[in-house]
């Protein structure tokens, strides 16, 4: 019996269901930010995403005589912000040539080559997305957005109508001196105060600690500081008696700063680190709309779409398209801050 293209994509190797239960089975690509799990994910029926505002405010309460009346007081004003979520489609194609003289094209053997060709090229897809899914958040935790192309897709600031927080220098050169007792522990106490800036912005809601993603420079110059070095070591040494750690890091001032290991552009700045609040419920959140596709209509997202399609003749090519069409963002803008080392 032989076997032609059409005759492969009628069978179920091509059906939603495999296609779905493949993309499910791939290996996952380690990523920093999905590895902390500070980003809720979950779809939505829309193509957009609306966050409603509550703007609640304080004021000192004015003593009064006893009986008169009490001072009004307003609720809180409302308003909405909404986002359109981008889309990300990829492609691959599956001919006639890549099989050729590798299975026997034409033998039944032609299954098990267009397996293999279906399985490489989709999971070359999805870690494309994958790692396109950290480069978004990655911006989040900025509060800019960026399309591969470096393009700005989201900006929060200008969304939310807020400035971009200050960025908080680290005065490292002149924090040390192991002969004047004024000076000492002053890098925690800067590390400290940028946390209380990180808590000063979120109100009345209370992190459960904070992480810094770290660029090499920035993560070197702060523990090889003489202040740091012998909390980096000792904990360096513990993590090796636990077997090692895949990530570096050091807990000082009590925030976590992790070197960030990033790809291309996918990364943090060399000389900056990105402050992050831990364990605030809504801050940052990852929302999957569904895919421009009759069968997703008004339907919950998917993290990952495949639609197979083959040419008209039926022969020649069998077309995979994989999309994604998720977005990243911090609901509260304002409490994401950028270190630098102090000039």
């Amino acid at each position: 019996m032989e076997f032609t293209l059409l005759d492969v994509f009628k069978s179920s190797l091509f059906t939603s269901t495999s296609l779905a239960a493949k993309v499910d089975r791939i290996p996952y690509v380690p990523q920093v930010l999905a590895q902390l799990g500070i980003f809720e994910e979950d779809g939505v029926s829309t193509t957009s995403m609306y966050i409603e505002r509550r703007h609640h405010q304080l004021a000192l309460v004015p003593a009064k005589p006893r009986g008169a009346p009490g001072t009004p007081i307003t609720g809180p004003k409302r308003d909405g912000i909404q986002l359109e979520i981008p889309h990300l489609p990829l492609t691959a194609h599956i001919t006639p040539d890549e099989l050729q003289n590798v299975r026997g094209f034409g033998t039944p053997g032609m299954l098990v080559g267009v397996q293999e060709k279906r399985d490489e090229k989709l999971e070359a897809m999805s870690r494309n997305h994958d790692l396109t899914l950290e480069y978004h958040r990655l911006g989040a935790i900025g509060g800019v957005i960026l399309d591969a192309n470096g393009d700005v897709l989201i900006d929060l600031y200008d969304k939310f109508e807020i400035d971009q927080p200050d960025d908080i220098e680290l005065e490292l050169d002149d924090a040390y001196d192991p002969n004047d007792p004024a000076k000492a522990g002053a890098i925690r106490k800067q590390i400290t105060g940028a946390t209380r800036k990180i808590r000063d912005a979120l109100g009345g809601v209370a992190p459960k600690g904070f992480v810094a993603l770290c660029g090499d420079d920035y993560f070197d110059k702060l523990t090889n500081h003489p202040e740091v070095n012998r909390t980096y070591l000792n904990q360096t040494a513990a993590n090796d008696l636990r077997e090692g750690d895949p990530i570096e890091k050091v807990k000082y001032g009590n925030v976590t700063h992790l070197n960030y290991r990033g790809w291309g552009n996918v990364a943090v700045p060399t000389d900056e680190c990105r402050y992050i609040p831990i364990g605030v419920p809504g801050l940052f959140l990852t929302r999957f709309a569904p895919g421009p596709l009759f069968s997703a209509v008004n339907t919950k997202g998917k993290p990952k779409y495949v639609v197979p399609s083959i040419d008209k003749t039926g022969e020649k090519e069998i077309e995979l398209e994989m999309q994604s069409n998720p977005i990243n963002i911090c609901t509260r803008p304002d409490c994401l801050f950028t270190g630098k080392i102090a000039a």
